[in-house]
């Protein structure tokens, strides 16, 4: 009883303190963000804390090369935004967070080249100084620009779905210490996007920008009966979806962005902020506590009551980021899109079956992806339309028998997971099972660019 009660207080208490230092540190600093101190090196979520052999942080290209070349072992990370050992190295640990800004910028074609270590939100500020954005965005903009497209991470739309599709080039370097500059129709390309750093250290990217823009943004709660009958027209009428599944309830919250020529909404950040932080807030106190209580299929009925909609004209990129507050864990995959209801049921059934074990409390966020990905060998979004489903929980005792049962469900259904999230039980024999020919390629890549496998650490070996 008392690790639950530790568990749940660790949530609430961490998730309540990163958002006051957000506040205090005027929207810059998040408590819960991977980095090294003192030596030591502990991922976003606080799942792995470690004191690595070697650490090294270079500040320039020279550096990065010197350290791969003398490196036995190695592994990189720019934020640390990580839920699994991906980011542990047997020897060294190279970060990307001294290696950042911006290169060169090109006003006629709207490019802007920038280090591998930039956080997101300092890219999206460098654009928008141009007068330029991203075309469309994930939810979470702490991340660094190299590992946003190390792991593929996709937003949701109905002709955009991956940060890669707004990238024109990448400078790598791979584990001979040999730089290379690729496009994205070369296959080194394609095998460093959701490669998971296997291939090399991206150290550069090009960003294609667009006309900065404005984007009308409605969250609505809604019967579950509606989706179920209306989510084809939803994807077909409208730029970006995602939905919000909860257990035990009948009814759900969409989310829709479109672009917009309406100004924006008076203090409409400020308003988001403050959604946000609420949603975080009764995540880790009410919700968990409910959930730990037994009383989540008593008061999921009263999510319409506390949930309201809302409707908000922002700049596109604070419409599309959202930072992170909460203290929770992810395991996420995509299935062929005219599953998804029937796959999200499942699984919320699955919980729903396993919930008298004390699980902590859950959202089940889904989001679309368009056909035709081509930027990728291995992400979970190539070639086809796809439909994600984040299992988004507390990190609290309890959730590692759900992820169990819910990787198991997702071998069985033949699920891509996210390599970035929770990865437990995939191997090379799955992942070649779901990617075929497109993986033995990525496999001959990874031979010749890291023959030695100085990239490689227990995770990826298991996976590749």
């Amino acid at each position: 009883m008392m690790h639950v009660l530790f568990g749940f207080l660790r949530v609430a208490i961490l998730t309540t303190l990163n958002i006051i230092l957000y506040i205090l540190t005027f929207r810059r600093f998040l408590l819960l963000e991977g980095r090294v101190l003192r030596g030591i090196f502990r991922n976003w979520a606080w799942g792995f804390r470690y004191q690595p052999s070697k650490f090294v942080d270079p500040q320039t290209e020279e550096g990065i090369v010197t350290a791969i070349k003398q490196a036995r072992r190695i592994r990189v990370f720019g934020s640390g935004h990580s839920f699994n050992e991906g980011v542990i190295s047997e020897v060294t640990l190279l970060s990307l967070d001294n290696y950042t800004g911006v290169l060169w910028k090109d006003a006629e074609k709207k490019q802007m080249a920038v280090k591998a270590g930039t956080r997101v939100r300092d890219v999206v500020d460098a654009l928008l100084d141009e007068g330029w954005a991203f075309e469309a965005l994930p939810s979470h903009d702490a991340q660094s620009i190299a590992g946003i497209l190390s792991t593929d991470v996709h937003g949701t739309g109905r002709s955009w779905g991956f940060v890669s599709q707004s990238v024109v080039g990448l400078k790598i370097i791979n584990g001979k210490g040999e730089i290379h500059e690729c496009r994205p129709q070369d296959d080194l390309f394609k095998a460093a996007i959701g490669g998971i750093g296997a291939v090399g250290v991206i150290v550069e990217v090009v960003i294609q920008g667009v006309e900065r823009f404005n984007i009308d943004q409605e969250v609505a709660v809604v019967e579950l009966s509606f989706l179920e009958e209306n989510l084809d027209y939803l994807l077909q009428e409208n730029d970006h979806v995602s939905l919000y599944l909860f257990p035990f309830s009948k009814t759900c919250q969409i989310n829709l962005w479109n672009r917009t020529r309406q100004e924006q909404s008076f203090l409409g950040p400020l308003r988001e902020f403050i959604i946000i932080s609420l949603d975080a807030l009764l995540a880790a106190w009410p919700g968990n506590m409910a959930s730990y209580m037994g009383l989540l299929p008593s008061i999921s009925s009263l999510i319409p009551r506390f949930k309201k909609g809302s409707n908000i004209v922002l700049e596109s990129n604070e419409a599309y980021n959202r930072s992170i507050y909460h203290l929770h864990q992810e395991l996420e995959f995509s299935v062929p899109v005219k599953d998804i209801f029937l796959v999200a049921q499942r699984f919320i059934r699955l919980y729903e079956d396993m919930y008298p074990m004390g699980l902590p409390y859950i959202v089940f966020e889904v989001r679309f992806t368009p056909e035709g990905h081509d930027r990728t060998l291995i992400g979970p979004g190539q070639a086809r339309s796809s439909g994600w489903i984040d299992l988004v929980i507390n990190d609290s005792p309890g959730f590692e028998a759900y992820y169990e049962a819910a990787e198991t469900l997702m071998k069985e259904i033949g699920g891509r997971p996210h390599l970035g999230k929770f990865v437990q039980n995939i191997d090379s024999g799955y992942l070649s099972r779901i990617y075929g020919k497109n993986f033995k390629r990525f496999q001959q890549l990874v031979e010749e660019h890291d023959p030695e496998g100085k990239f490689s650490n227990p995770f990826t070996r298991r996976l590749f």
